[in-house]
C-alpha cells in the first residue's frame, strides 16, 4: 500500500505542470473574486504629482522615487476596490476628508468591497480629480496608512523560476486582469540593485505568443506602459526602457 502511494504521488506531481500548461494557471493558485469593472486609466490613476511645498520635509517627501511610486499605485488600486465619487454632494471638511481616506486605504487588499459597503468621498467625480485637488493631503495620509510605509509589502510571488512556472504565472496574471482585478507588481533587474519600479497592471491581451500587459507608473502617469512577456523567449520587455528588457528583468506580484 506504501509503494502504491508513493506511485500516485510521483504520478500527480508528472501531471501537475502539464495540468498548469492546459489550463494557463497554477494548479494550486488563489482563485481572486472579480473586481466592480475595468479600470479607467484616466480617472482610476493619480494626477501628476505637484513639486513639494518649500521647505516641506515630511517622510513621504524624503522618501526614494521608487518607493513613492509604490505607495501611490497602492493607493491607486484600494481605491479601484473600496472607493466611489459623489461630485453631486458637497464636499466634506478636512477632518472628514482624512477620516474617508483612512477608511479606503485600510481596508484589505484582498477583496474589493460590494457597492454598498463602498466608502464614498463626497463633492469629486473620480480619484484623479480627488489627487489633483487634494494630493498633498492625499498622500500624506496614505504614506501614514499605507501597508508598505518604510519597505515594499510582502511579495506574493515572483515570476522566476523555470520557464513553465513563468508562463503559468504570466497567465495567472492575466486572468487576474480579466477578472478587473489590477495586480500591483514591481519590476527589478538581477544583479542591479538600483533599479526599483512598481506598476499597477490593469489590462491584458495575448497574441502571437505574447502577454502584453497595460500598466499605471506613477512615475510616468500620462500614459500607460507596456509590461510584455514572450513566452517563446521567456523574457519580460518595457516599452519605455529597452535597456531594462530582457532575461535579467524579473516580475514580483505584491497584490493581485
Amino acid at each position: 500500500m506504501r509503494c502504491l502511494t508513493h506511485l500516485l504521488l510521483l504520478g500527480l506531481l508528472a501531471i501537475t505542470p502539464l495540468l498548469s500548461g492546459c489550463s494557463g494557471l497554477h494548479p494550486f493558485a488563489k482563485v481572486v473574486p472579480p473586481g466592480p469593472r475595468a479600470f479607467d486609466f484616466a480617472t482610476d490613476t493619480l494626477a501628476v504629482r505637484a513639486a513639494e511645498p518649500a521647505g516641506m520635509q515630511t517622510q513621504e517627501a524624503l522618501a526614494s522615487l521608487a518607493l513613492r511610486g509604490h505607495v501611490d499605485a497602492a493607493v491607486a488600486r484600494q481605491f479601484f476596490l473600496h472607493a466611489g465619487f459623489d461630485p453631486a454632494q458637497p464636499p466634506p471638511s478636512n477632518e472628514r476628508r482624512i477620516a474617508l481616506v483612512r477608511e479606503v486605504l485600510g481596508r484589505k487588499a484582498d477583496a474589493a468591497s460590494s457597492a454598498e459597503r463602498r466608502v464614498v468621498i463626497p463633492g469629486y467625480a473620480n480619484l484623479n480629480e480627488f489627487s489633483r485637488l487634494q494630493g498633498h493631503l492625499l498622500r500624506a495620509e496614505s504614506w501614514l496608512v499605507c501597508p508598505c510605509q518604510g519597505r515594499a509589502p510582502m511579495v506574493m510571488k515572483a515570476l522566476g523560476g523555470s520557464g513553465a512556472q513563468k508562463n503559468a504565472a504570466a497567465s495567472e496574471l492575466a486572468g487576474s486582469l480579466g477578472a478587473n482585478r489590477p495586480v500591483l507588481v514591481r519590476l527589478y533587474r538581477h544583479h542591479a540593485l538600483k533599479y526599483d519600479r512598481s506598476l499597477l497592471l490593469f489590462r491584458a491581451e495575448e497574441q502571437d505568443g505574447e502577454v502584453r500587459f497595460a500598466g499605471y507608473d506613477p512615475a510616468a502617469p500620462k500614459q500607460p506602459v507596456q509590461l510584455s512577456f514572450n513566452r517563446a523567449s521567456r523574457a519580460f520587455a518595457l516599452s519605455d526602457d529597452a535597456a531594462a528588457s530582457g532575461p535579467a528583468l524579473a516580475v514580483e506580484i505584491h497584490a493581485r
